[in-house]
């Protein structure tokens, strides 16, 4: 980040002061410069929620540096008192872009990389107001295994997007399909410390994000939609397993 600040000289740049809940850009507005976040943490905002928070070195709009004319991508917004420096998308281009196609190309493709990533990132049900966690996003292959039987961790899933669902499969024997955007699943591990007691497969593409267990807690604390969605598919889990017991005692029965 220091090397992008570098290409500048004082005269290029502007240093702003934000106060708490104040807009560095709005989202859709024509998108004339970038910034970097000099100082305090910046909230990355998608109409009304909060899809990310960013620390002081992090750059905020450079995802449209070769396209300005088509607006910021989200709005970003002081929390707490900040510091930014702000810098002219044409004076970087000019700078950084002229004379080398190669890194034109470059920027054009991450531009369009983080588009994509952004608009992902914004898939979360409608139902799921308020703020948003963000977890690493993980692609998954056809027969990709995401958590297999017996194995030692406790990172959490949520499902993204999936053309065929994921198979959670217990000695070979496949007991669901999780096909629901949003749908979590391997929070038991998180919850109790204890080995995988069934593996995940993706049937066929998916996209997930992932969340260290650790951040469990944190996570229901800040984000109550969370916890709402974790106990549901408990309860959707606790429901089938109850079906199954007393389809079973049926069969088994006089």
């Amino acid at each position: 980040m220091k090397m992008m600040q570098d290409r500048f000289s004082a005269a290029d740049k502007r240093i702003l002061s934000l106060a708490n809940a104040e807009d560095i850009f709005v989202q859709g507005e024509p998108a004339g410069y970038f910034f970097i976040l000099l100082s305090g943490k910046a909230d990355l905002m998608q109409g009304q929620r909060r899809v990310m928070q960013l620390r002081a070195e992090a750059a905020l709009g450079t995802e449209t540096l070769l396209t300005p004319e088509s607006g910021y991508l989200y709005t970003a917004r002081a929390a707490g008192d900040i510091r930014v420096a702000r810098y002219s998308c044409h004076e970087f281009l000019d700078r950084a872009v002229s004379g080398s196609r190669l890194m034109t190309t470059t920027l054009e493709s991450q531009g369009a990389l983080l588009r994509q990533l952004w608009l992902l990132s914004g898939s979360a049900s409608k139902d799921e107001p308020g703020c948003f966690f963000p977890g690493a996003i993980r692609s998954c292959s056809p027969g990709e295994w995401v958590i297999r039987q017996g194995e030692q961790d406790d990172f959490i899933y949520r499902i993204v997007s999936t053309n065929q669902g994921l198979e959670v499969v217990k000695q070979g024997r496949v007991l669901a399909v999780l096909r629901e955007p949003g749908d979590f699943f391997g929070e038991m591990a998180a919850l109790l410390g204890e080995k995988r007691t069934a593996g995940v497969r993706s049937v066929g593409d998916s996209v997930l994000e992932v969340y260290p267990g650790d951040l469990l807690d944190q996570m229901i604390t800040d984000y109550p939609f969370m916890s709402r969605r974790i106990i549901k598919n408990l309860a959707h889990r606790l429901a089938r397993t109850s079906r199954e017991l007393t389809g079973q005692k049926d069969k088994a029965g006089p």
